[in-house]
């Protein structure tokens, strides 16, 4: 349409004979009418546009059939190439906990060590942020000034007596109870 258009406003202008050379249109300047006569493709320039076009449908299709046969391929590669990364990424999540699993065993010795060397306890010794032994020794010894372990329980007097104060050492608890209320 647009080429149309076009030869309107040439031949108009009185450029209209390249288009009737060339088979497009022909415009009739005292009519003002469009002859559209289209020509022999093949005497333009030369060229056989309907074979051009026959082997380009004939290579379009050669290309399709090989497309649709390596499709398949394409898809168990794709399929090959999802399983593998999906190994790598299984196979690096195990080297992952392997290495966590190392690293925890490592720090329960190192814990273990520096409470033995320090004299803290272990549950303590584990709270602390250090991850090497010369850091962490520093860190219980630290703690160790200010902490002192409890001795346990005081020491109470003999079991079953009483403390000397007054000749109630030995009596029994009906005895004690028998000199309470005389004075009564």
């Amino acid at each position: 349409m647009l080429d149309v258009v076009a030869f309107l406003f040439h031949a108009l202008h009185g450029a209209h004979n390249g288009a009737a050379q060339r088979g497009k249109a022909v415009i009739m300047a005292d009519e003002k009418k469009v002859d559209v006569t289209p020509t022999d493709p093949a005497q333009d320039d030369g060229k056989d546009y309907k074979a051009m076009y026959e082997q380009a449908i004939s290579e379009s299709r050669k290309w399709e059939n090989r497309s649709k046969a390596n499709a398949e391929k394409a898809k168990k590669y794709d399929e090959m190439e999802e399983a593998k990364k999906t190994l790598e990424e299984r196979v690096a999540s195990i080297e992952a906990a392997n290495k966590a699993l190392s690293d925890e065993k490592e720090r329960a010795k190192l814990v273990k060590s520096v409470a033995n060397a320090t004299g803290v306890p272990e549950s303590i010794v584990s709270t602390l942020s250090a991850t090497d032994e010369e850091t962490m020794t520093a860190q219980a010894q630290a703690i160790a000034e200010n902490y002192k372990t409890p001795g346990g329980a005081p020491k109470a007097p003999e079991a079953g007596k009483f403390p000397k104060d007054g000749g109630n050492v030995g009596k029994t608890t009906a005895e004690l109870f028998a000199d309470a209320i005389k004075d009564f």
